[in-house]
């Protein structure tokens, strides 16, 4: 009785083992192919590929290149996870999508030696007008829609942004981000929805070069205006370049949120 025992309990371990290790294979094999990408489709793939991008950025009227290697598998990191959600509101987590990663960090370090060794101008204001420029190459696109066809909101990291092109915060996100990995200090600027809803950004620099400052923190930093989705906006106080609705004093400045803190950054 005992040796009949001992053999089924081996029977039933062996048939677990096969059941687990065939599991196993099967999720290994399915893995690369099926994905829930941006949350609302199946992807099916296998062979993630690099995605190499060209940029040229320009600064005083001349032009300056630079190549950048997107990792496939980073861009499918961030492309399969749901929208991140600010738990204390209900909204979505714009601070969460400012990140620095390899790609981001890269792209600063970029632009920081073109302005060093092909501009020969270290200074926060060329800095931050390259990174603009940088931005101002992804072209704008809005929010898929659902299925009553009203826009849903997406935030995007810059890696997916430079990837699938974004709307406003997409873009300000992209440019913080690389400003955040360059050493500069920004900020997002949003202006409330759903009358003229936009989110932009803000960059603290040392010399304004005679630029009267967007906003003043506080503690007394002052930022100058950067607005990501148009290229014909320059860092500015946003005069002459931003709807009037946005300038300072008006409705919308005053009701304007400042976000100052990324997390992931």
């Amino acid at each position: 009785m005992l040796e009949g025992g001992a053999d089924n309990k081996s029977n039933t371990i062996r048939a677990l083992a096969v059941v687990l290790t065939g599991i196993v294979l099967i999720s290994a094999f399915l893995a690369p192919f099926t994905y829930i990408v941006n949350g609302n489709h199946f992807e099916y793939r296998f062979d993630v590929k690099d995605i190499d991008k060209s940029y040229t950025v320009t600064y005083e009227g001349k032009k300056y290149d630079l190549d950048i290697t997107i990792p496939g598998r980073l861009y499918y990191s961030y492309a399969d996870q749901p929208r991140i959600v600010d738990k204390s509101t209900g909204k979505m987590d714009y601070a969460a999508y400012v990140v620095n990663d390899e790609v981001v960090q890269k792209i600063a370090n970029e632009l920081k030696r073109i302005a060093n060794d092909e501009i020969g101008d270290s200074s926060d204001y060329t800095l931050a007008s390259l990174i603009l420029s940088f931005a101002h190459q992804t072209t704008y696109e809005r929010d898929p829609s659902n299925k009553e066809g009203r826009e849903t909101e997406y935030p995007r990291t810059p890696v997916e942004t430079l990837v699938e092109n974004g709307d406003c915060e997409d873009l300000a996100a992209l440019f913080v981000s690389v400003s955040l990995a360059a050493g500069l200090d920004a900020v997002f600027f949003m202006f409330p929805a759903p009358v003229n809803g936009h989110m932009a950004a803000g960059v603290h620099l040392d010399n304004g070069h005679g630029l009267k400052p967007y906003y003043t923190s506080s503690s007394g930093e002052k930022y100058y205006f950067c607005d990501a989705v148009s290229s014909n906006v320059p860092v500015s106080n946003g005069v002459g370049y931003i709807p009037p609705n946005y300038a300072e004093g008006s409705k919308m400045y005053n009701l304007m949120e400042v976000l100052d803190e990324f997390p992931n950054a």
